[in-house]
């Protein structure tokens, strides 16, 4: 049987698109063996967002997978399967990726009312459909919480930022109650606001925590201090995206199929890494339980270390966040769980890393937590 040939243009230098085209190597190297067709690098094109027909017609793939919509309507009148991986500009009756701004926007909310924060802003851009949906879904977790919301939003396009008045974001910033955790429309919002706060005297993260969205590493770390990012699955949406494609070069079309990627977990670094509790007990206590997940640990242990009985610290912990001391260590060793499971660790590595005595009970114990085992989890949120 003859391979199939796929052409894909998607812009490398962005960390998003890098996940996808790891995603759709992992998946053409194990499951699908297409002959696969890159795009010339940008620096030898005169139009960087347009696809080259010449390149396409001479090819003649079977399918493609793309990042930039201009000329889609010619592909489309070649009669070749297409899928987009934005949703910005994408083709009426084209399957395209979007993301799943809600749960973006929850796990951001999660995360921060965890930490105990009771101020909670967001940053992004006026007009944007991803911004605008993130921005309101978390708007609305926040309020829900009974947490006070603050916004900042920028005004034109992408193309637009680097020619706004900073001067007035540092102002906001500088108004803003302190301590706040801030969650940016995606990492390039969340290195500009890092970088407004180091010109403005703010406190990363003891002042203003900042979190981000897609989990660019590169940008994540060389921006200072590191930025904390939501990772989204774009491994498992590299997998759907593949297989969607299989289907169309088969002949199945799934009109306007949409495929979402969907936010996995939230990557602390430098920027977020900080405790919003006012009361010192409840900060010491979670960072010494954030330090030693890797034992057993018991709630006695942690009143122990920070000079408190149990009773007085789960009433601090309560106030804060609503848990327990015991149901914060469960929590905190349940996201390690998932973190060293989406990196291929085995169940047994992971009991033995989390400082669980009896690992045949460790798949029991992640049913009890999630609902799921251990096993479904994965194969539900990794490729």
């Amino acid at each position: 049987m003859q391979r199939k040939k796929v052409f894909v243009h998607l812009d490398s230098s962005r960390g998003y698109s890098r996940d996808l085209l790891r995603g759709i190597y992992a998946y053409n190297n194990s499951i699908s063996h297409w002959d696969i067709v890159f795009e010339p690098a940008y620096f030898l094109k005169n139009d960087r967002r347009k696809n080259d027909l010449s390149i396409i017609r001479r090819v003649k793939p079977d399918g493609c997978i793309l990042e930039f919509t201009e000329n889609v309507s010619d592909l489309i009148e070649m009669g070749i399967p297409i899928i987009q991986i934005t949703s910005v500009n994408h083709t009426a009756n084209i399957p395209y990726v979007k993301g799943n701004y809600e749960s973006d926007a929850r796990m951001a909310a999660e995360y921060f009312l965890g930490k105990g924060f009771k101020n909670l802003a967001f940053f992004g851009i006026h007009g944007l459909d991803w911004s605008e949906e993130r921005r309101k879904s978390f708007k609305r977790s926040v309020q829900e919480s009974k947490a006070d919301f603050y916004e900042y939003l920028l005004s034109g396009d992408e193309a637009d930022v680097l020619s706004h008045n900073f001067d007035e974001l540092e102002n906001w910033l500088k108004g803003l109650p302190k301590p706040t955790g801030l969650l940016c429309c995606n990492d390039d919002f969340g290195q500009i606001l890092i970088n407004s706060c180091s010109n403005g005297g703010i406190k990363v993260p003891h002042e203003i925590a900042v979190l981000g969205v897609d989990n660019d590493e590169l940008l994540c770390n060389i921006t200072y201090p590191n930025l904390s990012s939501i990772a989204r699955n774009h491994f498992k949406t590299a997998n759907t995206i593949c297989i969607t494609l299989n289907r169309m070069m088969d002949g199945i079309r799934d009109q306007e199929a949409i495929i979402y990627t969907e936010a996995l977990e939230v990557i602390e670094r430098t920027s977020t890494d900080t405790e919003a509790a006012r009361d010192a007990g409840v900060s010491k206590a979670a960072g010494f339980i954030s330090k030693n997940l890797h034992h057993p640990l018991k709630a006695s242990d942690v009143a122990e270390y920070t000079g408190l009985s149990i009773k007085a610290l789960n009433r601090k912990f309560k106030a804060l966040n609503g848990n327990t001391v015991s149901e914060e260590i469960q929590l905190r060793k349940l996201a390690k769980f998932k973190k060293l499971l989406t990196a291929n660790f085995s169940v047994k590595q992971i009991a033995l890393e989390l400082g669980f005595t009896d690992i045949s009970h460790v798949s029991r114990w992640f049913v009890n937590q999630e609902g799921i085992t251990p096993t479904e989890w994965k194969r539900k949120f990794s490729i």
